[in-house]
């Protein structure tokens, strides 16, 4: 298969798959930019479930940027407990807060990239709100979109394996309408792509996975 086909097929394959099995998020179905951008902050290093759970009542509470500035450390530590590294967690939230309501007068940046100024928001949280909240093309992945270029596309020992997925993933991703396509990657990766006991055998995408033609 050309390789331009190949990018072709694998990405009109995961979309169709996308389509009959997404997964239904309340930030996905937003375009309030706060909200788009906190929900990243929250989503780092959990599972999207425990963000559905308390997502509700955390945005009842801290309707804007002020009402976080305005918290004490400790109320915020304890309504994102059940989500780890509460307290890593809370500074962000506290330090992001304080430099747009100081600096921005309470709006965020049209550019993403000062929001990396914040320590604990680096190439993924401010990447993945342009694209989320912005509607730009930008390239930013997690361990399950990693695990799936990974596998599909064969990777050389000797390569730098986090320039080989940022090429392979730039070459996949639609020119327009990118947000439906990393979230079909992300639900992929979680429900059929799993790091153990990956569904092969009912993979969409498997005629053209270099994993599965190896195992």
């Amino acid at each position: 298969m050309k390789r331009e086909k190949k990018y072709s097929v694998l990405r009109e394959n995961l979309l169709e798959w996308y389509d009959k099995n997404k997964r239904e998020y309340p930030w996905r179905n937003t375009t309030n930019l706060y909200q788009i951008l906190i929900t990243e902050i929250l989503l780092q290093k959990t599972i999207a479930s425990n963000v559905r759970a308390l997502y509700e009542d955390f945005f009842q509470k801290y309707k804007d940027f002020s009402a976080i500035y305005e918290s004490s450390i400790t109320s915020l530590q304890s309504d994102i407990k059940s989500l780890g590294l509460s307290k890593k967690r809370s500074k962000t939230l506290k330090d992001l807060s304080e430099m747009i309501i100081s600096n921005f007068k309470g709006k965020i940046p049209g550019d993403p990239i000062v929001l990396k100024e914040i320590n604990g928001i680096a190439e993924y949280v401010s990447n993945a709100y342009a694209c989320f909240g912005l509607n730009r093309r930008t390239l930013f992945y997690d361990v399950n979109i990693k695990r799936i270029i990974e596998r599909v596309f064969e990777i050389s020992t000797n390569g730098n394996k986090n320039e080989f997925v940022n090429e392979q993933l730039d070459m996949l991703l639609p020119h327009n309408d990118c947000k439906h396509f990393y979230w079909a990657l992300l639900d992929f990766g979680s429900i059929i792509c799993a790091k153990k006991n990956p569904k092969c055998q009912i993979c969409p995408i498997s005629d053209s996975c270099h994993y599965f033609l190896i195992i």
